[in-house]
């Protein structure tokens, strides 16, 4: 959206008044702000559909939730376990070789290996969800849970009684009750169903075993440990996720923290500040919060594509983005830098103050992006009294040329206060000769 639309209407009741001296004033100076504004800045905010609010790993195979509604799934489609349905959906849980979802109508629809009936959701209103081996298991908006799929060992007999969470491993399904505690049914030669005494707010089945997070945010993990996949560390968590044989958790910092069973690096966590993680067969995902928010990191194998996380926001180049800049009451322009996905980026010297000399180029801090440098913000007063942005990037591919967006000047008019952002940059594209 352009700020054109605003000013026209604006410049629409001033014509209503055009016999009024005032009036004309006003149509004549918004005359000149159309002009300014030409220039084709954007009001920033809003969605953009790309930015990833939910992960879900399977065997081989991973889905994410967009911001926008829709599903992406990558990964091995032995049965078609990555073609997610279209539409709009609120939450998504990976199985083994299978995927269900929670329509916004709070409909269930489930994908792929369907040979034990895991995919065949009953009707009716879900408020959680949960795919594992050969079963799924939901929460209904009354609480009442439904099971379908195998039921080798009682894995769908779920119990009476109102629960918010439900998670199925991979032959026995664990809930979190309205009071906080525990319930858990199915396959139990490890111990994987003996849960713990006390209230969770978060949990996470793997193959035989089973994570869950306190309301203390300590972990307690249980079942089996062949590779250390229990031995969880100490220390506040705000997340977990148990996979095949190893798990990974999101410490209160953000930084992801690993353990059990290491073939391929699943448990080679990424650095950075995470806000949560899912563990699957052979691999993790996790979804990256500041900088890259809401931009999804995979590890581990990788033989099918499952850690290819860049589907699942339509392999958007990170590195791209958009100058923002705004106005202020005291004459002064802040500057920041808005990926293609993620939050704004304030660098720490970002204003161009109002008396800043005519023509003469000023720089920003460098933007970082998890720990990496992108460039620099570039700015200078014009003569007729607006601000030409640019970006001066530090990767190579550019030669570190100042590069000018189409639009990239923030007009004299421009509402204090508000965001405007310049055409979209990539730093990492030659200039145009």
């Amino acid at each position: 959206m352009t700020l054109l639309t605003p000013l026209l209407m604006l410049g629409a009741a001033a014509r209503r008044r055009r016999a009024a001296v005032a009036g004309l004033a006003l149509a004549a100076l918004l005359l000149i702000a159309l002009a300014v504004l030409a220039d084709g800045w954007q009001r920033a905010g809003g969605q953009d559909g790309r930015r990833i609010v939910e992960i879900t790993v399977g065997d081989l195979h991973a889905c994410a939730l967009r911001d926008s509604g829709e599903l992406a799934c990558w990964g091995d489609n032995e049965f078609g376990q990555t073609d997610a349905p279209a539409g709009r959906f609120r939450a998504v849980s990976a199985g083994e070789r299978h995927n269900c979802a929670i329509r916004e109508s709070a409909e269930v629809v489930c994908w792929g290996d369907e040979r034990d009936g895991q995919t065949d959701a009953p009707p009716g209103r879900f408020a959680a969800i949960g795919a594992g081996g050969l079963h799924t298991c939901g929460v209904r908006d009354s609480g009442e849970l439904a099971c379908w799929g195998l039921d080798s060992f009682g894995q769908t007999n779920a119990p009476d009684g109102r629960f918010v969470a439900v998670s199925a491993g991979l032959q026995h399904t664990c809930g979190i009750r309205e009071s906080g505690e525990l319930a858990c049914w199915g396959h139990n030669w490890f111990g994987e169903t003996n849960a713990p005494a006390g209230r969770f707010r978060a949990i996470s089945t793997g193959s035989q075993y089973t994570c869950g997070l306190r309301e203390s945010s300590e972990l307690a993990c249980w079942g089996f440990d062949s590779d250390g996949q229990t031995d969880a560390p100490g220390g506040r968590f705000r997340a977990v996720g148990s996979g095949l044989w190893h798990t990974c958790g999101v410490r209160e910092s953000g930084e992801l923290a690993c353990w059990g069973d290491n073939d391929s690096g699943k448990t080679d966590a990424p650095i950075g500040r995470f806000r949560s993680v899912s563990a699957g067969g052979g691999q993790s995902c996790g979804l990256r919060e500041a900088g890259w928010a809401g931009w999804p990191v995979c590890w581990g194998e990788r033989d099918f594509g499952q850690t290819d996380a860049a589907n699942a926001a339509a392999q958007i180049n990170l590195d791209r983005g958009q100058i923002a800049a705004r106005r202020l009451a005291d004459g002064r322009t802040e500057f920041a830098w808005q990926p293609a996905v993620g939050e704004r980026v304030l660098p720490r010297r970002r204003y161009v103050p109002a008396d800043a000399p005519v023509d003469r180029w000023l720089r920003s801090s460098p933007i970082e992006l998890s720990g990496v440098e992108l460039g620099r913000i570039e700015a200078r007063l014009r003569a007729d009294g607006r601000i030409e942005s640019a970006f001066r990037p530090t990767s190579t591919p550019t030669g570190g040329e100042r590069l000018l967006p189409p639009s990239r000047y923030i007009p004299v008019a421009a509402p204090p206060g508000r965001w405007l952002r310049s055409s979209e940059i990539d730093p990492t594209s030659p200039p145009p000769r």
